[in-house]
């Protein structure tokens, strides 16, 4: 991990034994899913899809190596609470310890599933809380409110966890503050969404707050897109 100006920049690699989703985030079409369209056009209709699946030849794919806070980003085309198959989450599992050496990292907007195993020491557990405020998610997002997520990922044992906000909508700043807290990520992003989906964004100087708020207490922030919501233009 690189810091310059005050800002981290982590080293990202991808692998997805497992892809596809179902919550049916509307920000995530724009983004994750376009980018997997690119590629499974002329590959695999079910990525092209995003139906959840797996892909079992990835399981042998030869990974990079990790520095320190660099990780390999498992599953990030799709969530792992779709993979109906606990034995088959069992396999990926295996991989990821059988390589010590190597951080892994896999994110779930439904964190109960994190407890259907046991995950070994080099990963990292995150999930999503764009905002704390649960109605603004009833029409962007199927997956469980963030107020599920953050009681579910509270009940998580595990010594690695990560935060996502991103993509910021409006929230109430010590209630944040408060789950971040409690729930002591080693990182948490921060940015508004990439693209257009005219989401209920807060305004810049709410979101440098709480940026300046968690990097006192001496959270980790990534900062992902920063700019003006779309309102303030």
């Amino acid at each position: 991990m690189e810091k310059k100006n005050n800002m981290y920049k982590l080293s990202v690699h991808q692998w997805n034994p497992f892809a596809g989703c179902e919550h049916g985030c509307i920000y995530c079409k724009s983004s994750f899913q376009r980018q997997l369209k690119r590629w499974a056009k002329d590959h695999c209709p079910e990525c092209y899809e995003f139906t959840p699946h797996p892909h079992a030849g990835r399981l042998n794919q030869r990974l990079p190596n990790t520095n320190y806070m660099e990780f390999i980003f498992t599953c990030s085309s799709g969530d792992i609470a779709c993979c109906d198959d606990t034995q088959y989450l069992q396999r990926i599992i295996d991989k990821i310890r059988q390589q010590r050496n190597k951080t892994f990292l896999t994110q779930s907007k439904d964190p109960k599933t994190f407890n259907r195993a046991i995950f070994p020491k080099n990963v990292i557990l995150g999930t999503t809380l764009e905002t704390n405020k649960d109605d603004l998610c009833e029409r962007i997002s199927k997956a469980p409110k963030p107020s599920q997520r953050y009681k579910d990922f509270l009940q998580v044992n595990h010594p690695l966890k990560m935060v996502t906000i991103e993509p910021v909508m409006d929230f109430n700043l010590n209630v944040v503050i408060d789950w971040v807290k409690n729930i002591n990520p080693c990182v948490v992003w921060l940015g508004y969404d990439s693209g257009k989906n005219r989401l209920p964004e807060p305004e810049l100087e709410k979101v440098r707050n709480l940026h300046w708020e968690l990097a006192s207490r001496g959270f980790v922030v990534v900062l992902k897109t920063i700019r003006k919501a779309w309102c303030e233009h």
